[in-house]
C-alpha cells in the first residue's frame, strides 16, 4: 500500500482554520496510509506553539515512522525517491519534486489538499 508523509506545514494547517488534513488527504488521496515521519514531530517540538502542541497530541494516534533524522524537507526529499507521496506546502520542497517528477500533494485554497505532478493518485 502507498503511503503518504505529512510535512509540519500540512499538520499544522488543520490547527490554523485548514481542514483535517488526514480527512482531505483521503479525499485526494484514497487507499493511501498517512504518515507522519519523526523529524516532523522533532519540528513541531520545538515549535512550542498552541498549534504546535496541539498538533503533537493529535499526532500522537497516528502512524509515526523514522526516516532518518535532520531537516525535515531534506529527509523528506530523500524519501520521496522511495515512493512515499509527500503532502507539503513548502514551495522549494514542491519544486524540487517537481524537478523529479514525483507526485506531491498541497493546499488548495483553506479547505482542500490537491495533488500535483505527472503522476496521478
Amino acid at each position: 500500500m502507498k503511503t503518504v508523509l505529512v510535512d509540519t506545514n500540512i499538520v499544522l494547517w488543520t490547527f490554523d482554520g485548514g481542514a483535517d488534513f488526514v480527512e482531505a488527504l483521503q479525499e485526494v488521496a484514497p487507499g493511501f496510509d498517512v504518515a507522519i515521519p519523526k523529524c516532523v514531530i522533532s519540528e513541531l517540538e520545538k515549535l512550542g506553539s498552541r498549534e504546535s502542541k496541539a498538533a503533537l497530541k493529535y499526532c500522537e494516534k497516528m502512524n509515526i515512522i523514522d526516516i532518518g533524522s535532520g531537516y525535515a524537507d531534506e529527509m523528506l526529499l530523500n524519501v520521496s525517491a522511495k515512493g512515499y507521496v509527500i503532502a507539503t506546502n513548502d514551495k522549494q520542497l514542491l519544486d524540487k519534486l517537481a524537478e523529479r517528477e514525483l507526485t506531491a500533494i498541497r493546499i488548495r485554497g483553506k479547505k482542500r489538499l490537491m495533488a500535483t505532478g505527472s503522476e496521478s493518485l
